[in-house]
């Protein structure tokens, strides 16, 4: 590929552009590739906002349920910008889950417990002495 006279002399231009500062080579050469091909701007091939809306097709969400404008700037209430984050936060995690993550994170200091030096080993005993603390207070908060 890079034997091809023709693109050892397109990377040395390219390169060559970029050193100058003048503009990055990208937008060089995607300027000369939009004049070669005849692109035109977007509202030409699927129109603007407001022929779309005219014709049946406006702008729509992609997730049931969750419309929304189209624009830079969306004006949300206090109330409605609250039951978006609430819609998009994920859920509670159940006494399990969370007892699980919890006991996976004691085991894991106890396997490195074994390997570690003495002074690596009081870390990981710490580790496990706030993950048994973190147990206590959820077997309190769940009441058992």
């Amino acid at each position: 590929f890079l034997s091809n006279p023709f693109v050892y002399f397109m990377l040395n231009f390219v390169l060559l552009i970029e050193a100058t500062g003048i503009c990055a080579a990208s937008w060089f050469f995607g300027t000369i590739h939009k004049k070669v091909a005849g692109f035109q701007l977007d509202e030409v091939y699927v129109g603007t906002a407001e022929e779309r809306a005219a014709g049946g097709k406006a702008d729509t969400s992609m997730h049931p349920g969750r419309e929304f404008s189209m624009g830079t700037t969306v004006n949300l209430t206090t109330a409605e910008l609250a039951a978006a984050v609430e819609n998009t936060s994920p859920g509670e995690k159940t006494f399990s889950e969370r007892r699980e993550a919890i006991l996976s994170k004691i085991a894991a200091a106890k396997e490195m417990t074994k390997t570690a030096s003495p002074n690596e080993q009081s870390k990981y005993e710490s580790i496990i002495k706030a993950g048994l603390a973190d147990l206590s207070k959820l077997n309190a908060e769940e009441g058992v």
